[in-house]
């Protein structure tokens, strides 16, 4: 079942993925232009100058590895450890702007794991 819930991930200045995704943005920056910037506010954090991700886009988001960051102190998110590791190229995402990090919009993430098999669980 899929959450209508925002989820995001906020990675300040002094994090060792803030490089990346700070090359991410301006490289998307450049290619599009013309795109309408987005604003977006989740609770006090306050996002700006925001990039829909194309779908073709998103593996570089994925590459990064975010789930590496999820118990670091310059690292803030409300998923779980779960919910990083289950994100894909289906996932809406855009990028932000913020005070002093890289805030990243997750729409479509999972709340739990996937009934799978005949029964909806595995039998082994």
């Amino acid at each position: 079942m899929e959450s209508d819930k925002i989820h995001y991930v906020l990675v300040t200045d002094r994090s060792r993925k803030a490089r990346s995704l700070r090359q991410l943005y301006e490289n998307l920056v450049a290619d599009r232009a013309d795109a309408a910037r987005l604003e977006v506010n989740i609770g006090d954090i306050r996002g700006e100058g925001g990039i829909e991700l194309r779908e073709r886009d998103r593996h570089r988001v994925l590459s990064l590895r975010l789930q590496d960051e999820h118990m670091s102190p310059y690292c803030q998110t409300n998923m779980n450890l779960f919910q990083l590791l289950m994100l894909d190229e289906r996932t809406e995402m855009s990028i932000y702007r913020a005070q002093r990090a890289w805030l990243l919009v997750f729409r479509g993430v999972a709340s739990g794991p996937r009934p799978f098999g005949t029964q909806g669980y595995d039998l082994r």
